[in-house]
């Protein structure tokens, strides 16, 4: 593009940071200051911002994932029951009571059981057409399933072995500074998410995936491989 044409465009607005994001914050900061208003005790405190952050940190987690998803105009509904199947097949490899695996073989399981199934979800979606809200729909009823099926509605404890393995499962847990450290990884998490996506070709080639597929294949972008993002 010649000099002048750019000049005639403008700059072109930041990726990393663009203007409905601070919208958003700003929008979120009122509506928890509102809610300071009508619930001082529970809002106005420090505790409460503490737990709230907390417990959305893990959901924040996720959201990074799903945001190069959404990017590339798609939708993964699967998500939230892959969460606590992985979770559930962690408590069953590693309590005593059942397997009773170490901590790095029930880790590794674990994460190979999450790439198996964002790549059933990547295979349905990109190479067998099956429409992403079908094919995630689908694999979330199954993932409830084998949550049932695995509990039948019973919890798994490991707490006596979970003794021998503190520093790994205290990562969800307060740290010395005062606050949770789920907080800080899922701060570290999106601001690697937002990089990636943002400032590499991978997260570019998503975004023009998502704005023009046929444009994206004619600019020679492997779009199927930009679609495994859907995992």
């Amino acid at each position: 593009m010649e000099p002048s044409a750019r000049t005639s465009l403008g700059r072109a607005p930041p990726q990393l940071v663009g203007g409905w994001e601070a919208g958003l914050l700003i929008f979120l900061a009122l509506l928890y200051f509102g809610g300071a208003l009508v619930n001082p005790a529970f809002f106005g405190s420090t505790e409460a911002l503490h737990a709230l952050l907390r417990d959305t940190s893990r959901v924040g987690i996720i959201a990074v994932g799903m945001t190069f998803v959404i990017a590339n105009r798609d939708i993964d509904l699967s998500v939230g029951s892959t969460y606590g199947l992985v979770a559930v097949v962690f408590a069953r490899l590693f309590a005593p009571s059942f397997l009773d695996f170490d901590l790095v073989t029930t880790v590794i399981l674990c994460a190979l059981l999450g790439m198996v199934i964002g790549l059933v979800n990547g295979v349905l979606v990109t190479t067998l057409k099956v429409p992403a809200f079908i094919a995630t729909l689908t694999i979330l009823f199954i993932g409830r399933g084998f949550v049932l099926a695995l509990t039948h509605g019973q919890a798994i404890y490991y707490s006596d072995k979970a003794k021998d393995y503190a520093f790994f499962l205290h990562l969800g847990e307060t740290n010395v500074f005062g606050f949770n450290n789920q907080i800080a990884i899922f701060a570290v998490v999106a601001i690697l998410g937002a990089c990636v996506l943002a400032k590499t070709r991978w997260g570019y080639e998503t975004f023009a995936t998502g704005g023009n597929e046929q444009a994206a294949i004619y600019a020679g972008i492997r779009t199927r491989g930009c679609a495994s993002a859907r995992t």
